[in-house]
């Protein structure tokens, strides 16, 4: 496969099938020469806030017989016990695209238009080999008459009709991001930031790059149409001469529409290529566009000059009624109209028929025979742009700014904190050492760890799904490695968890009367922030394993609890059934009660004992710490090994974790 410079170098554009001259049909200016070749004037130039794109950098780009198959889900578990397996269903495929073929030239912005169903955003998704890791793609795509695959990424941009951000963040922040991971190694990081107020001049972001993103419902932000720039933007960084979009429009108002397709001409007039599916667009909008391609049913209908395509239809006997949009009319003249189905199907396939008829007089012949250059490259990965501490400390970064702005969260967790240690303080308040004393603190212990636990496990178990979209675009848009998204989250979360704990024990340790030394205080918020951060690393696990927020709620609650029933005070460690035991040691809350335990019970005595002249009270009578501890069938010698139980469970935990969101990361989708 040839890299991007020397598939740039190769700049002969193909012929564009019924391309006439530049017409923009809107009120800018596009500087454009009637030759078609995508030249930019001066005058245009030199008004233009955009960098024109030099001859050597232009791209054209063909596609030849594009067929695409998708496999058609099979039947249920339960149809198939009951039913049995039909012998025909391993053959059951689905086939989108037929024999598509075309091509654009550089400077070109090209419409992919049909009605719903018809294949565009497939036939996007090949052109820019994205997306395909589940279809069956046959067929070639060329680059300036030179074959490419997966290596097209690295010359194009991609704009996704969903947009996805980090809403904590100001426009100019996110783009500065973007600039730090996606533009090259050996640029400067002045030019970096000079590249991102460039962008923000020319996508018309001016009034917005200070303000928030926005958070629906809690942070309010930049507007529909800002937004969608600023998806633009993040793409335009590093100056691509080929653009992809995906219903750029989609949410929009007529106005912000027309505004934005006026910037994407404003870019092709700058010598780039864009081709950008879109649904139905006005009429203002559609004459914006200089080339349209009709697809229906899978086929191709017509790919040609916009203002061709009236006269091209007319000529089929399907004239445009005056003061019409063209669009609806051509997307109603393709469309399946439910219940005509039939007569519906038939006038696109006479349609289609004629377009192909016309078409096999430009084709080549030697390009029949590539049929399998998708196969091998269903996954398309370039290599970062960025190195690994680089990486590190951009996405840290963008993290911490993420925590530190979330104000609402932080003050419900500082004041859960606080309540939670109130509580403990106010229920357990000075409590009096003596033989029912002993069990009180044994309570309070246990309800501190549980609260620790079950308070951090509720604030870390939606993390990776609420942030998994925006994590699985930009890892697969190679900004940053799966382990640097996971380390940077885990550290800049950590403070937080640490102060929690901090806290908690601080109200609570002096108020139940616990041992009045600073140094075993300090020994217990160590504890506590152990069984904290064990706490965090599981609900990683839970967060990691779990598609949506929903699923993660569902899971939290039945795989925590049987390790709290576990956790050394509903049930004593000795009394366990040995089929069970190893589930004990997954158990932090074992490992933080009995360190908690020893911690308080180490070498305190006497503990007063009132006896009362019966064998069986006598028997059970606790006269110092050491007995406390056996009584409870935990043990002294066990500190240590607590300690260093609740590090290996954060550390393996975190590693299990690491591993599933590895996992998902690579999972073809």
């Amino acid at each position: 496969m040839a890299d991007r410079s020397s598939l740039l170098r190769s700049n002969k554009n193909p012929k564009l099938l019924g391309y006439s001259s530049f017409d923009p049909g809107g009120s800018i200016d596009s500087g454009i020469s009637s030759s078609g070749e995508g030249r930019v004037s001066k005058e245009h130039g030199s008004k233009s806030a955009g960098k024109v794109v030099e001859d050597a950098e232009r791209v054209s780009i063909s596609w030849e017989n594009i067929q695409v198959f998708v496999e058609q889900p099979g039947p249920s578990f339960i149809k198939r016990l009951c039913f049995g397996k039909n012998e025909n269903e391993a053959a059951k495929r689905k086939q989108i695209l037929f024999n598509v073929s075309g091509n654009v030239e550089a400077g070109t912005l090209l419409a992919i238009m049909g009605a719903s169903g018809a294949g565009k955003t497939t036939l996007m998704n090949v052109l820019a080999h994205r997306n395909i890791c589940q279809m069956e793609v046959r067929g070639s795509v060329e680059i300036n008459n030179r074959p490419v695959g997966a290596e097209i990424s690295s010359m194009s941009a991609y704009i996704q009709q969903e947009d996805l951000f980090v809403g904590t963040l100001t426009v100019r922040e996110h783009l500065t991001f973007q600039a730090f991971l996606r533009m090259e190694k050996n640029v400067p990081d002045n030019q970096r930031k000079a590249r991102v107020e460039d962008v923000i001049l020319q996508l018309g972001l001016t009034k917005c790059a200070d303000t928030y993103i926005g958070l629906p419902g809690r942070l309010r932000g930049i507007s529909g149409g800002e937004k969608k720039r600023l998806s633009f933007a993040s793409e335009f960084l590093t100056d691509p001469p080929l653009l992809f979009a995906d219903e750029p429009t989609s949410g929009l108002d007529s106005f912000m529409a027309q505004s934005l397709i006026t910037a994407l001409q404003q870019l092709a007039a700058q010598g780039r290529t864009i081709i950008c599916t879109i649904h139905q667009p006005s009429s203002q909008v559609y004459a914006m566009f200089n080339s349209i391609l009709l697809l229906a049913e899978g086929r191709t209908a017509y790919l040609g000059s916009r203002p061709d395509a009236i006269q091209y239809f007319d000529s089929l006997g399907y004239r445009c009624p005056v003061n019409f949009n063209p669009a609806d009319h051509f997307i109603h003249t393709l469309a399946i109209v439910p219940g005509d189905e039939e007569n519906c199907r038939k006038r696109v396939q006479d349609i289609c028929d004629v377009y192909s008829a016309h078409e096999a007089e430009f084709d080549k012949p030697e390009t029949h025979e590539r049929q399998d250059s998708f196969k091998e490259e269903a996954n398309p990965r370039s290599s970062y742009k960025a190195s690994w501490y680089r990486q590190f400390r951009s996405v840290f970064w963008r993290s911490w700014l993420t925590n530190k702005r979330d104000v609402l969260i932080f003050r419900i967790r500082f004041f859960q904190s606080i309540f939670i240690g109130l509580v403990t303080g106010i229920i357990f308040f000075q409590t009096t050492i003596d033989q029912d004393g002993v069990q009180n603190i044994y309570g309070a212990f246990f309800y501190i760890v549980t609260s620790v636990s079950f308070s951090n496990v509720a604030a870390v178990t939606f993390t990776f799904p609420i942030e998994k979209a925006i994590f699985l675009r930009e890892h697969n848009n190679r900004m940053y490695r799966t382990d640097v998204y996971f380390l940077s989250k885990t550290f800049a979360e950590s403070p937080q968890f640490f102060l929690g704990p901090l806290i908690m024990i601080t109200v609570g340790y002096w108020m139940v009367g616990l041992r009045p030394d600073v140094l075993r205080f300090l020994v217990a918020y160590g504890i506590l922030a152990l069984v904290s951060m064990a706490a965090v690393s599981f609900a990683y696990v839970i967060s990691t394993i779990s598609p949506t927020p929903s699923v993660s709620t569902a899971l939290s609650g039945p795989l925590i609890l049987p390790l709290l029933v576990l956790g050394g005070f509903y049930i004593e460690n000795r009394t366990i059934p040995e089929w069970l035991t190893w589930l004990r040691y997954l158990s932090w809350f074992n490992y933080g009660f009995e360190a908690l335990a020893v911690n308080q019970w180490d070498n305190y005595g006497p503990i007063p004992c009132k006896i009362i002249p019966t064998n069986e009270t006598y028997t059970k009578c606790v006269y110092n710490g050491s007995i406390a501890i056996e009584q409870r069938g935990l043990k002294e010698d066990n500190f240590l090994i607590d300690i260093y139980a609740l590090v290996a469970l954060i550390v393996g935990f975190r590693l299990i974790s690491f591993l599933f969101l590895l996992r998902t990361s690579y999972k073809r989708t």
